[in-house]
Formats: C-alpha cells, sequence, structure tokens
C-alpha cells in the first residue's frame, strides 16, 4: 500500500493537513470516463503558461474544458492529486514532486517547465544590511514551505552552518510574503516573482546563493504533472496540455515584447517586469527535456531522476518525509510518452 500519511513552490510538512486541505479547495471533479472537463492546478507565475492560459490554447489542444485552480504550493497539488480533484499540475516544484513520489501519491512528471537557477533567489531588506551568512542570525525570512524556495533556503542555512535557532523561517506563501513585506515584519524572503519583483521594487536587494546551491546539488525546477487514472483514460488530452505549453514557449521566444505583454497582464506586473523574470529562468525546450541530461525518453530514463532521489534524500533528512527510494522509483515516476508525442 502506498505511504501517504506524510505529505509534504512548491510544502513538504503538510501531513494529514494537507490532506485536509484536498477537501477544501474549490475543485469540481470530472468523472473518469468525461474529458470534458479537466481539474488543472497552477501558480500565478511570469512564465510562458500564462500566455497559454490566457489565449485559451489549453482548452484549444485538450479539446476540453478546463477548470482552473490556483494553488500557492505544491502541497495543494500533492492533496488534491490524493484527493482526486487535481486532474494536471503546473508548475509544481522539484522539491515537492520527489516528496510525492517518495509517498505513492498517484501521479508521474510529464513534463518540465524549466530550470529554476536565480529565478528563485533569498531577497533581503537592503536596510537590514545584510551583507554575509552571519548577518542572518536574528532576522526573519519567509518563504513557501514545501516549495523549491524551502529547499533551497534550508540548503543555505545548512551550507552555512546556520541553524533554524539562528534565523527565524516563517510560512507564508507569496501574496502573504509581500504583505508581509510591506508592513515591515520580515527582513527577507525566498520566494519567486511576481512576488519577488515587488518586494525587490520596495527596499529589496538579492542576495545571491544559487550558484553555490547548484554546485552542492540543491537543484530546483518547475514540472508538470499528470494524474495517472486521469492520464490513463485520457492520454490525448495530457499530450494536447503538453502541446499548448510548446506553444506558449515557442510564442515567448519568438515575439518576446507581445509575450511579456501577456504575462505582465496576466500576473499584475508590468511587461518590463514580465520580461525580465522570464529572463531569468532557463526554460527548458521540449525536444531537450527528452535527452539524457533531463527527462529522458521512454525506457531511456535520464539524469534528472537522480535529482529528484537526492532531494527526496534531503526532505528524509528534514523530517519532511518518511523515506527515499531507490533511484529506480524516480524513473518510472518520471513518463515521458506524453511528450513523446506532443513534440512529434
Amino acid at each position: 500500500m502506498s505511504d501517504i500519511s506524510g505529505i509534504g513552490r512548491r510544502k513538504l510538512l503538510a501531513g494529514a493537513a494537507g490532506l485536509g486541505l484536498a477537501a477544501s479547495l474549490p475543485i469540481g471533479r470530472a468523472s473518469a470516463a468525461d474529458a470534458t472537463t479537466i481539474n488543472i492546478a497552477y501558480f500565478v507565475e511570469t512564465k510562458p503558461t500564462a500566455i497559454a492560459k490566457a489565449k485559451g490554447w489549453f482548452e484549444q489542444e485538450a479539446n476540453a474544458k478546463i477548470n482552473w485552480i490556483e494553488v500557492g504550493s505544491g502541497a495543494q497539488i500533492n492533496a488534491g492529486v490524493v484527493g482526486g480533484g487535481i486532474d494536471i499540475g503546473i508548475g509544481i516544484g522539484s522539491s515537492p514532486s520527489a516528496s510525492g513520489i517518495s509517498q505513492g501519491i498517484p501521479y508521474k512528471v510529464i513534463g518540465m517547465l524549466d530550470n529554476i537557477g536565480p529565478a528563485e533567489e533569498m531577497t533581503v531588506r537592503a536596510a537590514a544590511n545584510i551583507k554575509t551568512p552571519a548577518d542572518f542570525k536574528g532576522k526573519k525570512i519567509a518563504t513557501p514551505f514545501g516549495s523549491t524556495s524551502h529547499f533551497r533556503l534550508i540548503g543555505f542555512l545548512k551550507t552555512n552552518n546556520l541553524s533554524l535557532s539562528d534565523v527565524t523561517v516563517l510560512d507564508l506563501p507569496p501574496d502573504q510574503i509581500v504583505a508581509a513585506w510591506k508592513r515591515g515584519d520580515i527582513d527577507g524572503a525566498y520566494v519567486w516573482s511576481p512576488a519577488k519583483a515587488e518586494i525587490l521594487a520596495d527596499g529589496g536587494e538579492v542576495y545571491e546563493t544559487y550558484k553555490e546551491l547548484d554546485d552542492k546539488g540543491y537543484v530546483i525546477a518547475d514540472l508538470i504533472i499528470a494524474r495517472n487514472g486521469f492520464a490513463a483514460a485520457h492520454p490525448d488530452a495530457v499530450t494536447g496540455i503538453l502541446r499548448a505549453y510548446g506553444k506558449a514557449l515557442s510564442y515567448w521566444q519568438t515575439n518576446p515584447d507581445d509575450a511579456a505583454a501577456i504575462v505582465g497582464q496576466a500576473t499584475g506586473v508590468s511587461a518590463a517586469v514580465a520580461a525580465a523574470n522570464m529572463k531569468e529562468y532557463d526554460f527548458v525546450p521540449q525536444k531537450e527535456q527528452l535527452t539524457a541530461a533531463w527527462l529522458g525518453t521512454p525506457g531511456n530514463p535520464g539524469a534528472f531522476a537522480a535529482e529528484l532521489q537526492h532531494t527526496a534524500e534531503f526532505l528524509v533528512g528534514q523530517k519532511s518525509i518518511r523515506r527515499a527510494l531507490k533511484l529506480p522509483a524516480y524513473q518510472k515516476g518520471i513518463d515521458t510518452s506524453y511528450l513523446e508525442k506532443a513534440v512529434a
């Protein structure tokens, strides 16, 4: 029996509370035999996904109506899949994905959005004069627990010999991070845009961590997952979702000004901010995702499965999940058959 008793960008520590959250999500549930409505969880993020959503390409390519469910953490996606009310999760981080696979949550990674790199980064209040790791002692730093940002933040503390008694780490979703920042309640945050862009514009500055953390194995990515039962019943719809994202990514690459305007309007920032945010991400082309360096092809797993395993081992050390699995489990947790069809 699958172990889902400890369910953890983006919550590793959800547990029973996370499962309870599934019941509270505003989700309409589609029958397995009917793909006229697809329940898709998404994040408000300055990414090409906002283009496909705004232009209706997801509906067109999947040939279905979409019930869009805004979430603030990967834990909500994990909980929603367990409850059967989320069919597709767009933008779930590698940390909650590793947690979900480790605990037997019935979904598979079907594609990537991006290698995050500097797009999620430590942002500190300039007036706090935080210049070295030691300067973080006694400070309050917010992040959405269970997110890729949380994974990086804990990695930063660990690699700099800082403990949770040295730094107060607060669990806040992106919108509440912005509100707490404006009230002066926090000294910094590890989060993604548009929240990151808002606090940078309001007296914040970047404290770079990503290069060192990537070198030390804290690689993070945003992924697309599909619930097993839904994908098995509606493979064409799943392929269509991936095709729509590929179309949006191409639009960003060929029409960057128009794309930035669309993304900015969808996420509440200016076109200039949206363009700057998107340039920070490494949006991995879908054909490249099918290489050995990333997801691989069916029967030929790529290197990214090992990143998921490494992330899971870290989560065990944080007591966020009970156990990490052997590498083959994470390889089986990736299914690129739909992606192959989408790019064909």
